[in-house]
């Protein structure tokens, strides 16, 4: 019997026990006959499947089960939907369930600080956020439905301001394709998870820690023992470990930000007049030049689709350059935001098939097959363009053909003939074009390409074809993650796909706002903002009388540009790593062999390993089953998890609903496996 009940499938049927004191299973069921009447009965190897509750007979159980969920962003959030929707599911109140919630931050929020300027805007359309998983992700175990961001703001009556960004009672109607500011998503997060707060069942009890986690110890008999910021100590049976960008070790230098968050603080150190050069053209690099000009009182106009820059005059002079000396692609408009998108090649049938032969070389194997995709995607949106609905129809089935026969290529290579060759790698990296032959040459072709892109973008996903290809790259990620989780990718290949093709899948796809570059393009106009230096500047520190100052030269024009900052920032918020890890939590786990890094030696992958089922793989290779780590940290272990839950399919509802449903099996068998309830760690309190 036990053995059918591991083997069922946990959308089919969670196994959910709960500890009760000194009773058997089979006590409580006659006790809540009722109850138990409700559901249907459905063989599971002679067990009674009752209300999705497999019937256990004559199981000793210990006394409580108890849950911490360490991190209470978006990831934490859905850890505790899932939690509770489970139990209120079950038709069986739980006796005795208890979820300690740890965070610092008021919970819910994650990054999306509440006090943040409404200039800082999210990189997610407002219509593709939702914090409620639909049967896409979770299967029949849906909880009770709610509204998604733009759902949620239309029905508090905000709207958006003349500014275009500004949210208030006044202005236009927000739209599903509005880029809204961050701390309008951290309110509806901090209501999401006042919501489930709401929801919690008799005999649940859910205890929030408003402190950081600093160490944490795991024992295969007694639990989990987390001590926090505070001094207080918490026992669990399990916990999710749900840490976000917890920071790196790496100490500025005098007049150096390494970390350009959280705005517009970090950044008050530079004054008015002064020079700060700021690395990156990407999202985070636009924030900080937001906060140097409108956060210190510049305005934009707008006026028949000009945009202009009235300076405050505090602001200082900005310098921008790149390693790579590419501008990101901005994100185009889009009429709808459901998905018609259904690949051909990249498929997660061709990706399962490759894997079974062992661990893959991206380039070889997988970087043709997306490629390809985004040739399909071009010549689609070419048809529709140059002919109309059906012709984009018509070339749609004859692709989906070829797909079936095998002669995709010889398609597509047909559609090249009739349409014109296109080239998706100049697409890809556009590099090569870059002109360096001097500091004015450069910054001159860099605006002629973002004006460029930008009308691009203004044409819409279905009316440039450029758009269109460079969307399948975005369309086809969660298909990648089948690619690369859990050491897909051989262990040199991973190192180059981390290194180089994911900058420059971000630089395709993950840009800033559009009204963001057209801003941009006004400050370099208004003198503001500068970028003369090409790819790969060389920056280097220089101290004069005391006083520290940067050298910034370019290293691959014809004619060399180099200049002088006052201060140097980061552009980008540094991605959390292992090794780099200010987190004390993190550095307690590495200390105790519980994290150990998933590629060892690699300067891009500086990952926490983990298994198949999101437990960390520890210093010894074994997995802990008392844990599960999911988020940023694994980012190498893992793919793209950087990522906002969205409407219908989402891999992070999807994670949280198959770690939970592991937690509530794996909890079972010990109430089957243990005549005796275990021995829990002691807790202590400041209180």
């Amino acid at each position: 019997m036990v053995n059918a009940l591991l083997a069922a499938d946990p959308c089919d049927g969670l196994m959910i026990l709960f500890r009760l004191p000194e009773l058997r299973v089979q006590e409580i069921r006659q006790s809540q006959s009722r109850t138990m009447d409700r559901g249907d009965a459905t063989g599971y190897g002679g067990a009674r499947r009752v209300g999705g509750i497999p019937e256990l007979r004559g199981v000793w159980v210990a006394s409580e089960l108890r849950v911490s969920i360490v991190g209470a962003g978006s990831r934490g959030c859905g850890i505790l939907e899932r939690i509770v929707t489970l139990v209120r599911n079950s038709g069986v109140p739980p006796i005795s369930l208890r979820v300690d919630v740890i965070d610092p931050a008021p919970p819910g929020q994650g990054l999306h600080a509440t006090d943040q300027p409404d200039y800082l805007l999210l990189n997610t359309l407002c219509g593709e956020i939702s914090m409620f998983p639909g049967p896409e992700s979770v299967g029949e175990h849906t909880g009770e439905d709610g509204p998604g961001l733009l759902a949620w703001v239309t029905e508090r009556g905000l709207r958006v301001g003349e500014d275009g960004g500004t949210i208030g009672s006044t202005g236009r109607a927000v739209a599903p394709d509005d880029f809204l500011p961050r701390r309008v998503l951290g309110e509806y997060l901090r209501w999401f998870f006042e919501r489930i707060r709401r929801r919690v069942p008799e005999g649940m009890t859910l205890r929030v820690h408003r402190a950081a986690a600093v160490d944490l110890e795991s024992d295969p008999a007694s639990g989990v023992r987390i001590t926090l910021a505070d001094g207080t100590v918490l026992g669990a049976d399990y916990a999710f470990l749900t840490l976000g960008h917890v920071g790196t070790r790496r100490a500025p230098a005098a007049r150096e930000i390494t970390d350009p968050y959280p705005l517009p603080e970090r950044v008050a150190v530079v004054e008015p007049g002064q020079t700060v050069a700021v690395g990156g053209f990407g999202l985070s690099a636009m924030d900080v030049v937001a906060a140097l000009t409108v956060g210190r009182g510049g305005r934009f106009t707008r006026d028949a689709g000009t945009v202009r820059y009235l300076p405050s005059g505090d602001e200082p002079r900005v310098l921008l350059y790149s390693r790579s000396g590419m501008p990101f692609r901005v994100r185009p408009e889009r009429t709808r935001l459901d998905n018609p998108f259904q690949p051909l090649a990249l498929t997660r049938d061709a990706v399962a098939s490759l894997r079974a032969a062992g661990p893959l070389d991206f380039d070889a194997r997988l970087m043709p097959l997306l490629l390809s995709e985004m040739r399909i995607a071009h010549h689609r949106c070419r048809a529709l363009v140059d002919d109309g609905p059906a012709a984009e129809e018509r070339t749609a089935k004859e692709l989906a053909g070829a797909a079936r026969e095998g002669t995709l290529a010889a398609a597509l290579d047909r559609l090249d003939a009739a349409h014109g060759r296109f080239d998706p790698l100049a697409l890809w990296d556009p590099s090569p074009g870059m002109d360096l032959r001097d500091g004015a040459s450069y910054q001159r072709w860099l605006t002629a390409v973002v004006r460029d892109d930008l009308a691009e973008a203004a044409k819409g996903v279905t009316g440039s074809p450029v758009k269109a290809a460079l969307e399948a790259v975005r369309e086809v990620r969660d298909i990648l993650r089948d690619a690369v989780n859990f050491r897909g990718l051989n262990g040199p290949s991973l190192d180059a796909f981390m290194g180089s093709t994911v900058p420059l899948m971000n630089r395709a796809v993950v840009g800033p706002q559009k009204e963001r570059y057209a801003e941009l393009l006004a400050l370099a106009d208004a003198g503001i903002v500068r970028f003369p230096f090409g790819a790969a500047p060389r920056v280097t520190a220089e101290d004069e009388g005391g006083v520290r100052r940067w050298s910034i030269t370019s290293t691959r024009l014809a004619v060399p540009h180099r200049e002088r900052a006052d201060w140097l920032c980061a552009g980008n918020a540094p991605w959390p790593g292992v090794s780099s890890s200010a987190s004390p939590l993190v550095q307690s786990l590495l200390r105790r062999g519980l994290l150990a890094p998933h590629l060892p030696g690699s300067s891009n992958v500086d990952a926490a390993d983990v298994d198949a089922s999101l437990h960390p793989v520890g210093s010894d290779g074994t997995s802990d089953r008392r844990l599960w780590l999911i988020g940023p940290l694994c980012e190498g272990a893992t793919f793209y998890n950087h990522l906002i839950p969205t409407p219908g399919y989402s891999r992070a509802f999807v994670d949280a609903h198959r770690c939970v449903t592991e937690m509530f099996e794996h909890h079972a068998r010990e109430c089957r496996a243990e005549p005796a309830a275990r021995p829990a760690p002691k807790e202590t309190s400041r209180l």
